[in-house]
Formats: structure tokens, sequence, C-alpha cells
């Protein structure tokens, strides 16, 4: 039942933001606690274009079916599938507005990229070397608070760089963290500065840890697969619900495209709750203390505490939540998704601003600009009949270095 208590609780993106400011702090080691943190070496000038696997022509479509128990479109039936999309909190969120905050830390001025990874290792499995069903890149601009979270659906059919064609979730198995990292990115053409990894028991102690998360429902859901067993409303759920919520596929239309979109869903819920809870540094350190508990590190990584005031200050109003576009075809015997022309579109629509919607083209955005020293004399005033122009700086190359976050249990 929707709970009555008040409605201050945490979730996931919250979660794996604050993630990063987490890791700057342990010490490293490889025991698989909650979270892992890595640094990739992969530093190129120039992004690639999106790179999507054409449907084969003799895969045949039909209308996705709706019905319950589909591995992919909801159903057994391959076809097209439309992409869910949501913005915001729905109306009705309990976390209200954000209480005030300060931070003596700056944030970044570029854009921030962070893809989000859920292991379906199951306990004593290692999350590394698992299939990662759970799987979302999100792109920040901190100058403007708007943002994308761009879900994938998990057998999207793509090339896997060193492995020929897969399916997208593969990617982890092969090579953990930094692969799939390399994979989206080939994929999108958009970078990869961060990778926050979590399998099935680190998200429900971290959740609990942090209180439990404020989740809507909007449907009814009785899934004895996942354990998802709700009436449409606000749920403040603990780690296992917050997980069956998030796993979901049985007895919601188009199965994988709906539970990505549910799974971005509580990534939102978790930056509510930071805003509705963190007023300063302290606090974030406080919520970083719980995850610290959970935390080994591959390498050190920097300007994390940046980025957790960064997801401090988003507003959920301002990011689109939206999965992947796909058709659900087949690749041998196997039930995969083919990532269509929209899909091509949004990458591109998401590389200047990632925002949806947005300035579109494949173009680096200018860097932040610094505002121009104030001058310490008295100027002279230009007459009426005198002009003066300013050029414009010219935006700069854009160097992309992936980073990484590695959350585990």
């Amino acid at each position: 039942m929707p709970s009555s208590r008040p409605f201050r609780r945490v979730a996931a993106f919250g979660i794996a933001a604050t993630m990063l400011a987490t890791a700057g702090c342990a010490a490293g080691s490889r025991s698989q606690r909650g979270l892992v943190v890595g640094k990739s070496t992969t530093t190129t000038d120039a992004l690639p274009g999106p790179t999507i696997v054409e449907e084969p022509s003799t895969t045949t479509t039909a209308e996705a079916s709706t019905t319950t128990g589909g591995r992919v479109g909801g159903g057994s039936a391959p076809g097209p599938v439309v992409a869910p999309r949501t913005t915001g909190l729905p109306d009705g969120s309990p976390y209200g507005e954000a209480i005030p905050f300060t931070s003596s830390v700056d944030v970044p001025t570029n854009l921030v990229w962070v893809l989000a990874i859920g292991s379906d290792a199951r306990p004593g499995g290692d999350i590394r070397k698992s299939n990662g069903d759970s799987i979302h890149l999100i792109g920040v601009d901190p100058q403007t608070g708007v943002g994308t979270i761009l879900g994938f659906p998990r057998d999207s059919w793509v090339a896997i760089p060193g492995h020929g064609t897969g399916k997208i979730n593969s990617s982890l198995a092969l090579g953990g963290p930094k692969l799939m990292a390399e994979t989206v990115r080939q994929v999108t053409g958009l970078p990869v500065d961060y990778y926050v990894l979590t399998g099935f028991e680190g998200f429900q102690k971290i959740v609990d840890e942090l209180a439990g998360v404020d989740v809507n429902v909007n449907r009814k859901m009785n899934d004895s697969f996942s354990g998802a067993h709700f009436q449409p409303g606000w749920y403040d759920m603990n780690g296992g619900e917050a997980l069956a919520y998030s796993r979901d596929r049985h007895d919601v239309e188009n199965g994988d495209f709906t539970r990505s979109l549910h799974q971005g869903n509580v990534l939102m819920s978790g930056l509510a709750k930071l805003r509705a809870e963190v007023g300063d540094d302290g606090g974030l350190q406080r919520w970083i203390g719980v995850l610290l508990r959970h935390a080994d590190l591959d390498s050190p990584p920097t300007q994390l505490m940046q980025l957790a005031v960064l997801a401090r200050k988003l507003d959920p109003a301002k990011l689109t939540n939206v999965v992947v576009p796909g058709r659900v075809g087949t690749a041998g015997a196997a039930s995969v998704v083919y990532l269509t022309d929209e899909a091509k579109r949004i990458f591109l629509d998401l590389r200047p601003d990632a925002a949806i919607g947005g300035p579109t083209g494949d173009q680096p955005r200018p860097p932040a600009t610094q505002p121009p020293p104030q001058p310490t004399t008295t100027t002279t005033t230009v007459p009426p009949a005198t002009t003066s122009t300013t050029t414009a700086p010219a935006p700069s190359s854009t160097t992309t270095t992936s980073k990484g976050i590695h959350v585990g249990k």
C-alpha cells in the first residue's frame, strides 16, 4: 500500500550521482562491496558518429503485442515498439520544493555523462562478469540544469568493440564496465565520462541505509517473477521493493522498454530525495558515509565531490526520461531489439547540450567562458558615431575521458 509516512526517502540517481562523490574518499580493493570506481584510458579529440546495426531485410515485423510474458516487447510477436518517455516526476510528488542549499564546491561547467549499469549477477556472482540488464546513459548540462536519462533495451543488437555484434547487455560480461562504456560510446557517439555499476544486493543495501525511496507506480503490478505487487500510487519503498519495481517486465506493456522507463523513474526520485534532504556539503558527506561502507576502488578519480554537488543542484523537472527507440526482431534464434533511425536522431540531438529537443547537429558545445575582469580605471565612453565589434571565441575541440564508477555488492 502507498506509504502514509512523510515522503522523505531515497533512490538511485541521487544514489548514482552521490556514488560518484563517494569514490574519491576510500582506498581501493577488490572485495566487491557496494561501490567500485575505475578510470579508463579512452581519450580522443573527436567523438564517433552513432553506429547503428541495421535490421536485416529478412526480419519479419508485426505490431508489438502488449500481452504479458514477452521477453522484449511485452509479447512473443516481433514488431516495432514506440519508446516511452516522461519528464520530471508525476503530479502529486511527495518531495515538494528543494530545501535551500549552500556549497563551497564549484560544479563542472562542461557537459557530464554518467553510464548507470545494473548487473544481473545473483548473490555470490561477479557483477563485473555478468550481463548488464539495466543500462542508462545520463547526460546533464551544468549551466542550464537540463539533462536526459537515456535507457537502453537490454536486448539491443549492437556492435561490441572487439567482439563483433551481440546484445548490449553481454558487453558487461565480455569486458566489464569499461567495455560496456566503450560499447555505449560507439553506439551513440556520445561521451561516457563516468560509469556506475550496481548489483541486486548492493542496490538494496544502499537504498535501505539511505532510508528508502518514494516512487510513483502508475499502474497495477502483480509479477511473481520480480516480486512487484503494487496498486497505482506513491510508495515509500525499501530496497527490496524498489528492486522489484525496477525489475518487473512481465505484466507491463512493452516489457523491457517499460521496465527501463521505470528504472529511470527511480533515478529521478533519487534526485528529488537529495534536493529534499541535503542542504549543504555536510549533508552530502553524510550520504557519502553510507555509501563508503559499500565502496571499493579500482583507481582514484578526481572531481567527484563536484559531481555530487552538481547532482544536488539538478531539478528533476528539467530532466527527460526516455528509452531508446527500437524494433523487436530476431538475430538467428535470439529475440533482439534493432535500434532505429529515430534512435540515431536522438543521439545526435543530445550531443550539443544533453537535451531532448534542444539544438540539433553534430557540433561541439562551446566551452564555458569566464566573465572579463573588472577594469580598475575609468573607461572612456565611445562616441555615438563610433562602433565596435566583438568576435566570439571559436569553440575548441572536445576531449573525452572515460572514467568509471562501479557499484557492486
